[in-house]
Formats: C-alpha cells, sequence, structure tokens
C-alpha cells in the first residue's frame, strides 16, 4: 500500500511539474483580443509555445486570406523571449518554389504600447505563411497571432 502511495505522489509530482512547463500559452480572453483589434472584425487567433531547445528552430504555419479584404495581423508578444524572430512573408503565385517576399520582420519594426506588433495588410495575396525563428538556449514563452479584417465600408 506504501508502494503504491509513492507511485502516485511521484507521478503526480512529475504531472504538474510538466504541466507548469507548458503553461506559457493560455488562451487569451476574448475582452482583450477584442481591445486589441479595435475597429477591426474578429477572424481567427492563435497561440505558439516557444520551447527552450538546443538548436535553431523554426515554427511556420500557413494563413488563408481573400482578396479585396484589409486585414489586421497582430502579434501579442508580451510573453515572448528574448531571441525570436518573427517573419510574414506573402505567398504570392508567381514567385516560384521558395522565393517568397518578406512583408513584416520584428527586428525591424517598433512595438506599440500594447507590447505587440501590428500589421495593417491591404488587399494581400490569397496566402501568407508566418514564421518564427528561435535561436537556440532561448528560454520558453509564447506568440499569440491574431487576425481580424475591416468591411470595406468601416474601414478606419
Amino acid at each position: 500500500m506504501m508502494y503504491k502511495s509513492a507511485l502516485i505522489l511521484i507521478f503526480s509530482f512529475l504531472f504538474l511539474g510538466l504541466n507548469d512547463s507548458s503553461a506559457q500559452c493560455e488562451k487569451m480572453k476574448k475582452k482583450k483580443i477584442y481591445q486589441l483589434l479595435g475597429a477591426a472584425e474578429f477572424d481567427n487567433y492563435r497561440s505558439t509555445e516557444i520551447k527552450n531547445v538546443d538548436a535553431t528552430l523554426k515554427e511556420e504555419y500557413q494563413i488563408n486570406l481573400f482578396k479585396g479584404v484589409v486585414y489586421k495581423l497582430i502579434f501579442d508578444v508580451s510573453k515572448m523571449p528574448e531571441g525570436v524572430i518573427i517573419r510574414l512573408y506573402d505567398l504570392g503565385k508567381k514567385r516560384g518554389v521558395g522565393k517568397f517576399e518578406e512583408v513584416f520582420n520584428s527586428e525591424t519594426a517598433k512595438r506599440t504600447e500594447s507590447n505587440t506588433f501590428e500589421v495593417t495588410m491591404e488587399f494581400p495575396q490569397r496566402k501568407m505563411m508566418v514564421s518564427y525563428d528561435v535561436i537556440n538556449n532561448t528560454k520558453p514563452g509564447c506568440v499569440s497571432f491574431i487576425l481580424g479584417y475591416y468591411f470595406k465600408n468601416r474601414i478606419k
């Protein structure tokens, strides 16, 4: 009986320890999302957990957009550790394989007072790619991406 209690105690400490290390990316509250978007309408949201790795890591995902719409892209970097570079690429059709146009780079962009990067894109191509370049030995953290759009008659 004592053996089972000890095992349960050890597993619960391990579980709590693992659970705590992945708690960097908490679900963003709707109130904060709408506050960051302002007049833009909410479309989508995604949080990416930045993990401590021994080598340089590249985390990527694609965003599908509609032509003829103005988009507002927000990167909440309040929990992003040093050593992470955010890049946004236009995946236009006519450039060929691997030839993407970089339209945003966090190294050259300026953060807002609310600790975000904001990009407004008027009538982009249909596909964009978000890339997080994580330099080795970076501390764990989180980057949240919010996608909003404007109706043509409500652009401010």
